[in-house]
C-alpha cells in the first residue's frame, strides 16, 4: 500500500474526496480508518456504494490500519486514508502507519479549540499532537480541496498556539 495522502476529515467520503482527492491523486485504493466506523455495518454499506467499483475501499480500526500493508490486493496501490480527527491521524502513525503527508481538511471545533481555517478547529492537544507528527517528518498542510492554496501548518503553528 502506496499512502499517498492520510486526510482529517469527519465526513469520511463525500464530494470533495470523491470530484477533487480522488482524481487529483490518481487514488487506487482508498483506506477510512475509524473504530466507531469498522463496527458500523450499515454505514460501512453506504460508504462502499458512494465509491466507484475501479476503486479499492477498506474500512478499519485505527489499530488495524498498519496491517493493511500486508493487504495482497492493495499491495502498491496509490491510497488515501481518511481518518476523523488529528487524534486519530496520530494514533495511526503511533500504531506503525507509515506516512509523510497530513492534510486537514476538516476538523471540529470543541470548546477550547481556535479557528485556524473555515473548516479546522484544534486545541492545545491538536497542536502537540502536530508538532510531534512535524517532529517525525510529517508535511501537514490544510486545504479542503486540490485546488485551493495549500497552508502548512508549520507556518501558523506558533501563531495559533499562543
Amino acid at each position: 500500500m502506496n499512502v499517498l495522502l492520510v486526510r482529517v476529515d469527519d465526513r469520511f467520503i463525500h464530494g470533495q474526496i470523491l470530484e477533487a482527492w480522488i482524481p487529483f491523486l490518481k487514488v487506487q485504493s482508498v483506506v477510512v480508518a475509524n473504530d466507531t466506523l469498522a463496527k458500523d455495518d450499515f454505514q460501512k454499506t453506504i460508504m462502499s456504494m458512494a465509491i466507484p467499483e475501479r476503486i479499492k475501499l477498506r474500512i478499519t480500526e485505527i489499530d488495524k490500519a498498519a496491517g493493511l500493508k500486508n493487504d495482497v490486493e492493495l499491495d502498491s496501490m496509490r491510497t488515501l486514508v481518511i481518518v476523523s480527527s488529528i487524534k486519530d491521524a496520530y494514533r495511526l502513525k503511533a500504531a506503525g502507519l507509515d506516512y509523510t503527508h497530513l492534510n486537514i481538511g476538516n476538523n471540529k471545533g470543541t470548546q477550547d479549540a481556535k479557528q485556524i481555517s473555515y473548516s479546522v478547529w484544534v486545541n492545545r492537544e491538536d497542536l502537540e499532537m502536530l508538532s510531534e507528527l512535524m517532529q517525525l517528518g510529517v508535511e501537514i498542510n490544510l486545504q479542503s480541496v486540490p485546488r485551493e492554496r495549500t497552508i502548512d501548518m508549520k507556518s501558523i503553528i506558533e501563531m495559533v498556539a499562543k
